[in-house]
């Protein structure tokens, strides 16, 4: 017993799941009118090959080309069997013919209710011969008596839905589409214009100039550059050109792929690496195998090899770039920057590729890996933009190279630095244990400052911060404020206990005081300031105080660290007791 096939529901199939637009059917036309030339010209014959395409009144097309014909036999092998397929045989191995699958005949059912199609074999003594298919199932087949010359032609009435895809201006517009770069000669005619389509030169033969002004003429866009693509295995022509513009990772790629100089897609999405974003490709392969639908490439390991290889021309001439003009290079780093940021820290090749480029923020102003690379072997990185702003100024002072890590994805690319530079190491700052790279105190200041810093820490002690003092550049700044996240996690749980209700506070507490050791600030004082060796040298307690109060609350201030309603009321009554003692010498001295 055999399964039994409903035409009509195969037919309903490709037109609502396999074929992307109804008029993909004068593409399979032209690829079977294509393939037919191929094979004649296999047989040895010669002629002057042709494909012409004529649109009559009524809504009716033909097409005709002078290829091989078919035989009654042919017609009843290939044309009334379902995937059956003259182009079948040895699939995996290089051949001149497009198309594969046997089904391409039914996209035509998809806008006609009937196939006509006359054929003379170019056998010796071949009869011509019509066949006709209906979408129910049923055709039949007939000897002609008038003599027709070598080859086919196929004759479609449009249903009334599709009236549109038989006017004139739409054929064209489909020939060109499709057929636009096909070695075999293409005519369009009606009545009695003529033209032929496919006289343009195809991108991937043209030199840079050309194909920079092909590109903008298609694109609106001038590119920035024109990559040559080729790969010997994929038997692979073709450009890619590098967008003027910036593009989201998740943007639709719009890569144009010609299967044998035939438009396969101009959609498609991965015919080149992922990190290719920045680059548009127009690509003609001889060897890779489509699917079904025409649409798309079978994704065996060949076609992985062909993207692979594709792949390393992008980056052969992304190396070379960046060596003969150093200017494009830029451009091209600067407008995909952000891209190029988070794909380089997923792509270790790419990561090699783009690194030394990457402009990051340091200490030492703003700064490209390659310029970080040449004058320091030791590079701190911090976790977060406030950590940086910490100890930015700081940190120039004492020649140390800090890289802020807050921007989305910088820690990650400067971690991964020691990849490419080995006798480099990359370190994660550690703010708290910042200030103990300056300078000590000898002894005897130590033993003299300690009572101003005792009372420090008794008075900071609530707000999670210890002090301590040592010499540091530049002396006009008198405190370094210094936390880190642990540190905020628990100043805003303490606020949240605080405020919450009781049974929330209660859990708080636990997470806060019971579960965790308790982190402190640290509030740095710079014995080289000489504000603070005047607050530190005077035997007036209030004053002391006052100048702690305000030494903290500045530094808060001047590192854009948020002040809770405790810090604030302390800053408010510091200010108004340097003032009261200000005016207030300010009348006796009067």
């Amino acid at each position: 017993m055999n399964f039994q096939v409903n035409l009509q529901g195969v037919i309903d199939l490709l037109s609502n799941h396999l074929y992307s637009e109804p008029g993909v059917f004068i593409r399979e036309l032209l690829q079977n009118s294509v393939d037919a030339v191929t094979a004649r010209k296999r047989l040895g014959h010669t002629f002057d090959e042709t494909v012409k395409v004529e649109i009559f009144s009524s809504h009716t097309i033909s097409f005709t080309d002078n290829g091989c014909g078919l035989t009654e036999e042919e017609i009843e092998q290939f044309l009334a069997r379902i995937g059956g397929s003259a182009k079948r045989e040895d699939q995996d191995s290089a051949d001149d013919f497009i198309g594969q699958f046997g089904v391409g005949l039914l996209s035509c059912f998809v806008v006609s209710e009937e196939i006509v199609l006359i054929t003379r074999s170019a056998n010796e003594d071949a009869e011509p011969l019509e066949w006709r298919g209906k979408p129910d199932g049923t055709y039949s087949i007939k000897k002609l008596k008038r003599q027709v010359p070598v080859g086919t032609t196929v004759y479609l009435k449009a249903k009334p839905e599709f009236d549109d895809y038989f006017e004139y201006y739409r054929v064209s517009e489909l020939l060109e589409k499709y057929g636009q770069y096909l070695p075999t000669p293409v005519m369009l005619i009606e009545e009695k214009y003529e033209r032929t389509i496919n006289e343009s030169k195809p991108p991937w033969l043209m030199d840079k100039p050309e194909a920079m002004a092909y590109v903008e003429g298609i694109a609106y866009n001038k590119p920035l550059d024109i990559i040559p693509l080729t790969s010997v295995i994929g038997g692979v022509q073709g450009i890619a050109h590098i967008l003027p513009y910036a593009v989201s990772l998740q943007d639709e790629k719009k890569h144009r792929v010609y299967l044998k100089n035939m438009l396969l897609s101009d959609r498609m999405t991965n015919i080149l690496p992922p990190w290719a974003f920045f680059v548009n490709g127009i690509i003609n392969t001889s060897s890779l195998r489509p699917t079904a639908s025409r649409e798309a490439f079978q994704e065996n390991d060949l076609f992985f090899a062909v993207r692979d290889e594709l792949g390393e021309c992008i980056k052969r001439y992304l190396i070379e770039l960046a060596n003969r003009d150093a200017d494009l290079f830029r451009r091209l780093v600067l407008i995909h920057y952000a891209s190029i940021k988070t794909m380089a820290v997923e792509d270790d090749e790419l990561y090699a590729l783009f690194i030394r480029h990457l402009r990051f923020e340091t200490s030492y102003g703003e700064l490209t890996m390659a310029e970080i690379l040449l004058d320091h072997r030791l590079v701190y990185v911090t976790t977060t933009l406030d950590e940086y702003r910490q100890v930015a100024r700081v940190a120039r002072a004492q020649e140390l190279l800090v890289v802020n890590g807050g921007y989305v994805h910088d820690l990650d690319l400067v971690r991964k630095v020691t990849e490419i530079a080995e006798d480099v190491t990359v370190d994660i700052l550690n703010t708290l244990e910042f200030a103990n790279q300056f300078e000590e105190l000898d002894l005897e200041d130590r033993l003299t400052v300690q009572p101003f810093i005792d009372q420090s820490d008794a008075l900071l002690e609530s707000f999670q911060c210890r002090s301590l003092v040592r010499w540091f550049e530049p002396a006009d700044i008198p405190v370094l404020y210094n936390t880190n996240q642990d540190v905020n996690f628990f100043k805003l749980a303490e606020e949240s206990e605080q405020r919450a209700n009781e049974l929330f506070a209660d859990i708080v507490h636990v997470i806060r005081n019971d579960l965790y050791d308790t982190p402190y600030a640290k509030l740095c004082f710079n014995y080289n300031n000489p504000m603070v060796r005047k607050a530190m040298e005077s035997n007036d307690p209030q004053l002391r105080k006052a100048s702690i109060e305000l030494f903290y609350t500045q530094a808060l201030l001047l590192g854009n660290h948020p002040m809770g309603p405790a810090e604030l009321r302390m800053m408010n009554d510091s200010l108004l007791q340097f003032m009261n003692r200000g005016l207030d010498g300010a009348e006796v001295a009067r």
